[in-house]
């Protein structure tokens, strides 16, 4: 009976203590969901901001919640407005006296990239001093470091100034040896609409290859006129120096005068103490941009008055009918903000930014008709990012006006549908056999297991130019220009917001600030409060719980590509391919593809 007792006490103890412990994790974390009183951020007197990029610079800052394989991670991405507004913020901040610029971990596309550069070059024009450095200059990362009023490299460093490229690859023998048949059906006139070439061509068309090097070289030509006004040197001469590799070490670097020294980064702590005049036994006070990226947002809230009254509704990433994500547009969720932003007497005006190489014509039509309602009751502004293309420019020609950077890539006015037919890897690769009952000839139109027959084809192809018809009649209207002027710049071709500005598919070089401001003056705003939608989720248990209340039943893959840890580029891009062949297959709506005619890597 003793025994009975020790042990009932014992495992009655552990109960009790195990309670315990569960009862406080409990607390703790409904707490933390709910404490909603932000810890006060102390900037402390002549101050440097550290703007170090170690992780994605996205559209929308949000922390996510990513598993492990044993917990969760809290992945944390910071929206480059996020950045800019701190830094503009930033340069008239009595307490920070410079920016110490560490891009060595620099991610983000081109235009992201001229946002913040621009932001940097205002806070520069302030009087307060800018210095970078950096273990390795990729030439984005240059772009960016070009204008510090003092640029210094790891003694030992790499700096890359040898142009700009971009590849893709093709799956023509592949799907061959796969037994395995695409069936693309493009609008008739399409001869740019080159989404779909890799699964049929060995290499690049030839008005392919014509519009990639127009882009590129538009890119490389703005990269060199700015360096070339921050550095005072010529384009010329900068051309020369990628043709001809000139920058083999760290030091040609600087022989060149691209980079102002070579020095350790201890060194460079040295140089930013000396411009702020401290002592040895001074400490240096560094203001991290992810601190002050929230400090300068809660003292920009104090002196914002009256209610939110524009709202910037974020659409990024592909386009596919249903829910989004912050990755992905889905046609529910980004209509939905948008029609909340209309109906909120509050909002006087909306401004769409656009970060997307397009995706299903069916989804992008939806979201299009949601801008329409609004611009007939508020004004719609349009701010393009790194992406606009095709289904992304879609969603963005009725607006009032549109914005764009030099490097965004605009315009694929195009269509294309993309049916794959796996009857023969079936058969022939695995004696997998498929049999068919149907009440009617097309029943099984969509099927990937069998051929469309000339007739079905015949079909969708009228389809297919139904929908581009509609694209460039959209187009026409929204933007004020012929429909025939639309189908001379469209075929599916893409443009640098440069070149879009010349023929009119966009109004104004400039970025999402420059879009606010321009939609607060048609609404007549003296003051102007923002209201950001979707409304990110700061605290990271926010997130499981969306995760746990949604009932989809799709199972993450084992490679997480959206969280960057999958380093081998080549099984990335088939496996983006594969996922996205998965989708058209399980998701018929979305064969009628308004998307960009490639995804592009720059070198």
């Amino acid at each position: 009976m003793k025994q009975f007792f020790k042990y009932f006490l014992a495992s009655g103890l552990a109960y009790l203590i195990f309670g315990i412990i569960f009862l406080f994790i409990s607390i703790a974390i409904v707490s933390s969901m709910f404490n909603k009183g932000p810890k006060p951020i102390i900037v402390k007197n002549n101050s440097v901001l550290h703007l170090e990029f170690d992780g994605l610079v996205g559209e929308l800052s949000h922390s996510q919640p990513q598993f492990n394989g044993e917990g969760f991670d809290v992945v944390e991405t910071t929206g480059f407005k996020d950045i800019i507004d701190a830094v503009d913020y930033a340069k008239t901040d009595d307490k920070i006296k410079g920016i110490y610029l560490d891009i060595s971990m620099l991610s983000a596309g081109l235009a992201t990239a001229e946002e913040i550069r621009n932001s940097l070059k205002r806070f520069k024009e302030s009087g307060k001093f800018v210095v970078a450095y950096s273990e390795l200059y990729t030439k984005g990362g240059y772009y960016m470091a070009s204008l510090a009023d003092e640029i210094y490299l790891y003694p030992t460093g790499l700096m890359e100034w040898t142009g700009i490229g971009t590849s893709r690859m093709f799956f023509k023998n592949t799907l061959e040896k796969l037994d395995v048949e695409m069936q693309i059906i493009r609008g008739s006139n399409n001869k740019f609409k080159s989404a779909v070439e890799p699964y049929f061509l060995e290499k690049m068309s030839e008005s392919n290859r014509l519009q990639t090097e127009r882009f590129i070289n538009s890119f490389w030509d703005h990269i060199l006129t700015e360096v070339s006004v921050a550095r005072e040197i010529s384009k010329d001469e900068l051309n020369l120096i990628a043709d001809s590799l000139k920058i083999r070490t760290a030091q040609d670097a600087v022989d060149l005068k691209l980079i102002t020294a070579l020095k350790y980064k201890d060194e460079v702590v040295d140089i930013v103490r000396t411009k702020l005049e401290l002592k040895d036994k001074d400490q240096l006070n560094v203001m991290p941009i992810k601190k002050y990226v929230k400090y300068a947002a809660r003292k920009r809230v104090v002196y914002e008055k009256g209610p939110q009254n524009v709202a910037v509704v974020y659409a990024n990433g592909q386009i596919m009918s249903g829910e989004g994500s912050f990755e992905n547009i889905g046609s529910i969720t980004t209509a939905k903000h948008i029609k909340e932003a209309r109906e909120n007497d509050s909002i006087k005006a909306v401004v769409l930014r656009v970060n997307s190489p397009g995706g299903s014509a069916l989804a992008s039509d939806v979201i299009w008709r949601e801008v329409m309602l609004t611009k007939k009751v508020k004004p719609v502004v349009v701010s393009m990012g790194n992406l606009a293309a095709s289904g992304g420019y879609y969603i963005s020609c009725g607006a009032d006006r549109i914005f764009a950077q030099p490097n965004t890539i605009t315009g694929s006015i195009g269509v294309f549908a993309t049916i794959p037919n796996i009857k023969g890897m079936l058969n022939n690769k695995l004696g997998v056999t498929i049999d068919y009952a149907q009440t009617n000839k097309h029943a099984n139109l969509m099927s990937i297991t069998k051929p469309l027959t000339e007739e079905q084809k015949k079909i969708i192809q009228e389809g297919v130019d139904n929908i581009y018809d509609d694209f460039i009649t959209k187009v026409s209207k929204g933007r004020g220009i012929s429909k025939e002027m639309v189908d001379s710049i469209g075929q599916g071709r893409v443009w640098t917001g440069i070149d879009a500005k010349e023929i009119n598919l966009v109004d104004e070089i400039g970025g999402l600030n420059d879009a606010i401001d321009y939609a607060a003056k048609l609404a007549e705003l003296e003051n102007v409060s923002i209201m950001t939608l979707p409304k990110p989720k700061e605290n990271p248990f926010e997130e499981i719980l969306a995760a746990l209340d949604n009932d989809k039943e799709e199972e993450e893959p084992e490679l997480q590509l959206k969280g960057g840890r999958l380093s081998n580029e080549l099984i990335q891009k088939l496996f983006n391919y594969m996922e996205r062949l998965e989708h058209l297959s399980t998701h018929p709506e979305d064969q009628m593809q308004a998307r960009m005619p490639y995804e592009i890597s720059f070198y």
